[in-house]
């Protein structure tokens, strides 16, 4: 290798690209969710547990972030041949920690999706097929931190290419990351049939389905990085090649996040831009849970689903997709009997002046 050659090979680097990706996308994701947050406290006035699990997973999101930087500051994105030895082990310490925190912030991720689906699509198949999700995604994301945490034992032996007494590392990427994927396109499937079923214009239908189906956009991301995998373990320069892999983790981790908050923020928009949303033309509720409750049917909290639907949507479920009044207009033809309009307006009364309205029962999908 003449001296010119080794000298660019020494100038080379990929860190800039690495953090500044790292940057950008962490920055997007945690709005995201600040945003996601303010809707909910200030405007549904209700903090669900999939916001509360969101948040977690985006406190492990940074915390990949941070590392993937300090990953490059040791040597990743650089040719191995010219990295320090010293670097070189805090870059793989760094690689550790941040595969086991990937691994549990995408797990946390798809439990917040699940509870949001619960809270919003009250029909039974739709929740049966929540709940066994639920628990085949924290069984799943157990068994993951066991392998990955315990692929080489001791965990000194933990290097680009295991070897020894360590699992081989192409087959444990690939199931992690493969069972990653057939995960999220079973998740984000799931929201689509009681979607079509909702009679309302096609227009706002299609635009529902838009919001769900944003999370597929996340799994182009990681069918990419899976394609990065095998460079960055089949090689002889691993701080170069795994480059790739890295930052199309960050990325994806961080895309999912942003495509769990974008659809809760409708009433946030709604608030700012008022007619932007509206089906009607015309000035709608702006989201606020206490807005258009004297409109709400006497079953609230009864399992009762708007006429016409197999798997339909609670009409008090619709708040933060459409208004109260967009959604009775365009739920089947239903209409309140006398009976219920005076119950109704009883519940409120007594409710309102006890200060226990259920507003929780009121947020459909933030």
């Amino acid at each position: 290798m003449s001296s010119n050659n080794e000298a660019a090979l020494r100038a080379e680097s990929l860190a800039p690209l690495i953090n500044s990706l790292s940057i950008i996308f962490v920055v997007l994701s945690t709005v995201s969710v600040v945003l996601r947050l303010y809707t909910r406290k200030r405007i549904v006035e209700v903090i669900g547990a999939d916001d509360a699990s969101i948040t977690i997973a985006q406190v492990l999101a940074i915390a990949v972030s941070v590392l993937t930087i300090l990953q490059a500051h040791w040597g990743l994105g650089r040719h191995t041949p010219f990295v320090d030895p010293v670097d070189a082990v805090k870059e793989l310490k760094c690689l550790y920690a941040n595969t086991l925190i990937y691994n549990a912030a995408q797990t946390i991720t798809k439990i917040s999706f699940l509870i949001l689906y619960r809270r919003l699509f009250p029909g039974r198949k739709t929740q049966k097929i929540c709940f066994w999700l639920l628990l085949y995604i924290v069984a799943w994301g157990i068994i993951q931190e066991f392998i990955v945490g315990f692929a080489c034992i001791p965990l000194s032996n933990f290097l680009p290419k295991m070897e020894g007494k360590c699992i081989p590392s192409l087959p444990v990427w690939y199931l992690t990351s493969c069972m990653n994927i057939v995960t999220d396109f079973m998740i984000f499937i799931v929201p689509i049939v009681p979607v079509l079923k909702l009679q309302m214009r096609t227009r706002q239908k299609i635009l529902l389905l838009c919001l769900f189906c944003l999370g597929f956009f996340t799994c182009i991301i990681s069918l990419v990085r899976l394609s990065t995998l095998h460079k960055g373990i089949n090689t002889n320069d691993p701080f170069w090649d795994n480059a790739g892999a890295s930052y199309w983790s960050v990325i994806e981790l961080n895309c999912g996040i942003l495509c769990a908050c974008l659809p809760t923020l409708r009433p946030l928009v709604q608030k700012v831009v008022p007619h932007l949303l509206s089906s009607h033309g015309a000035s709608h509720d702006s989201g606020r849970t206490a807005t258009g409750i004297s409109r709400m049917p006497s079953h609230l909290g009864h399992k009762r689903s708007v006429s016409g639907l197999e798997d339909g949507i609670y009409i008090q479920k619709e708040v933060e997709l459409h208004s109260t009044t967009e959604l009775r207009s365009n739920a089947a033809g239903y209409r309140p009997s006398g009976e219920d309009a005076r119950s109704q307006k009883t519940i409120v009364t007594a409710q309102s002046s006890k200060g226990q309205l259920r507003k929780d029962s009121l947020a459909c999908c933030a």
